[in-house]
């Protein structure tokens, strides 16, 4: 990474106004100032490298940028690097600030709501580069390509060159970030979201209003193609999964997973101790045997709730769609559609 910081500072490149190399300690709580100073609607890359250790007995429990690497501009919105990269513009003037994420968000602007002495247990770094730019970012990472072949200046262009357009109607959860592993499709002219996470994960959430009594129903068709766990999920190192989930008006949330080794009608509060009071996942599927395959469901909605999580749902605020490929560090992929609540005086199609 320092080469390639050497190697983009000389190139001399005009569209460059300054460049600046960061080093960020996994250890250490958000947020860490760089040495840049922006304006507002200025635009900015990041491009970063290296591993958080979660664990100093299991080298495989890490996560890289696209988990954890975040920044602002103080008082501004944070964002989130998608894998490797990601290019930003300031929404007001200061100085560009990175943050390791690791825990929750209490707000859009950064702080946390989580304990900041979790960090003492997290090992590594990531070497961040950042980019401030003059102008025509797009011709500037192009005569950067040029210069070094860099996968992360090939990545953090292809972002801008093709960009993955959020299904319209949805958002992904802040908490998780935004990400580009969901996508609108047609399958036998239904509407389907499809996803495809490698090493990668992320919440998607469609905000809505739907009255919930004894009769509501949440029904959907599902496809998975590829599971992203072959142990069982409710162990937060094998917390690799596929769902859809419910929101509701207390800020709680149940999921409705397809397991590879747990037994159906198996029920849990999630593994990751941030999540754990928050969310409760419910097993509706074990195996791969029916992968391929478009499936359909229909649960209950106040059933499962009242039994797994142990309250009287009022109000559904939002459906998701979940996948997580990030613990295990294989792929996720599924497609989702025909998404409906219902009950006895009103039907909301969801997707």
């Amino acid at each position: 990474m320092h080469q390639l910081a050497k190697t983009i500072k000389d190139s001399a490149i005009s569209e460059i106004q300054k460049i600046s190399y960061v080093s960020l300690a996994g250890n250490k709580p958000p947020w860490q100032r760089s040495d840049l100073q922006i304006r507002a609607g200025e635009t900015y890359t990041l491009l970063a490298a290296g591993k958080i250790q979660w664990s100093n007995r299991d080298p495989n429990l890490y996560g890289g940028p696209g988990f954890h690497l975040w920044s602002r501009i103080p008082g501004g919105q944070i964002n989130n690097v998608i894998r490797n990269t990601g290019t930003f513009v300031a929404d007001r003037s200061g100085s560009i600030e990175l943050g390791i994420y690791f825990g929750m968000w209490a707000n859009t602007e950064g702080d946390l709501q989580t304990e900041s002495g979790n960090y003492r247990t997290l090992g590594g770094g990531l070497e961040v580069i950042v980019i401030l730019w003059k102008d025509n970012v797009m011709d500037g990472l192009k005569k950067l390509t040029t210069v070094d072949n860099s996968s992360l200046l090939g990545e953090a262009l292809a972002q801008l060159q093709y960009p993955v357009t959020t299904p319209l109607g949805w958002e992904y959860l802040k908490d998780t970030g935004v990400s580009d592993i969901y996508s609108s499709n047609m399958q036998d002219d239904n509407k389907c979201i499809a996803l495809n996470a490698t090493d990668d994960q992320g919440i998607l959430r469609k905000p809505i209003d739907f009255n919930v009594s004894p009769s509501t129903q949440l029904q959907w068709d599902w496809k998975l193609l590829e599971h992203p766990s072959h142990n069982k999920e409710d162990e937060a190192r094998y917390h690799d999964y596929i769902s859809v989930a419910a929101e509701f008006d207390n800020g709680r949330d149940l999921t409705w997973i397809w397991s590879s080794q747990l037994d159906v009608d198996h029920y849990f509060d999630c593994p990751i101790k941030s999540w754990s009071e928050r969310e409760t996942h419910y097993v509706i599927r074990k195996g791969i045997e029916q992968k391929n395959e478009w499936l359909r469901e229909s649960r209950n909605l106040y059933t499962d709730v009242s039994k797994s999580m142990k309250f009287t749902p009022h109000k559904v605020t939002a459906i998701w769609l979940i996948g997580v490929a990030t613990f295990q560090h294989a792929s996720a992929r599924a497609e989702f559609s025909n998404i409906k609540l219902s009950n006895e005086n009103e039907t909301l199609q969801v997707l």
